[in-house]
C-alpha cells in the first residue's frame, strides 16, 4: 500500500468509498435522523456531494491511499499557513479494506505533511460516538479539547 496525492482520474473512487464507508458516522445521517430529509437531497448523497465538491475545488488537498492500482482510501485536509495549524478533514476506507492501519497511515503522512509545511498546530474532529476514529486519532498523540454543541 503507498499514499499519493489525489489525482483527477480518483474522484470516482473516491465517491465510491464515501457512498459505503461512512455508516452512522456523518453529521449528514445523524440530522436526518432528526429532522427528516434536508434540501431534498438524502445523506449519503449529500457526504458524497461534500466530498466530490472538496476533491474538485481542492485536489492538492487530498491524498489517497492505493493497494494493487486501487484506490482504497482517502483523506482531506486544509492548512491555514497564517495560523501555522493544518486540519485533518474527512477520511474514508473502503470497508473491505479496513482494520489494517490505512486510516492510521494516511493520518501519519498528512501530520508529516504539516511538519515540512512548518504548521505548529494539527487539528481534527471527529463525532462523540466514533471511537475507532478516536483510538485512531489518541494513538497519534492528539488530544480532547472540548465538546462542542
Amino acid at each position: 500500500m503507498h499514499i499519493r496525492n489525489m489525482q483527477r482520474s480518483d474522484l470516482g473512487r473516491i465517491v465510491e468509498i464515501t457512498a459505503v464507508a461512512w455508516g452512522d458516522m456523518t453529521i449528514h445521517k445523524l440530522m436526518q435522523d432528526r429532522h427528516g430529509v434536508i434540501g431534498n437531497m438524502e445523506w449519503r448523497e449529500r457526504k458524497v456531494h461534500e466530498i466530490e465538491s472538496f476533491c474538485r475545488v481542492a485536489p492538492a488537498n487530498v491524498i489517497v491511499a492505493v493497494q494493487t492500482n486501487t484506490v482504497v482510501g482517502y483523506a482531506t485536509f486544509s492548512i491555514n499557513k497564517e495560523d501555522k495549524v493544518g486540519y485533518i478533514g474527512n477520511n474514508a476506507v473502503d470497508p473491505s479494506f479496513q482494520e489494517k492501519g490505512i486510516g492510521a497511515a494516511m493520518n501519519r503522512w498528512i501530520v508529516q505533511h504539516f511538519k515540512e509545511e512548518g504548521l505548529r498546530v494539527a487539528r481534527v474532529s471527529t463525532m462523540a460516538h466514533d471511537f475507532a476514529a478516536q483510538r485512531v486519532y489518541e494513538r497519534r498523540g492528539f488530544k480532547e479539547v472540548a465538546w462542542t454543541i
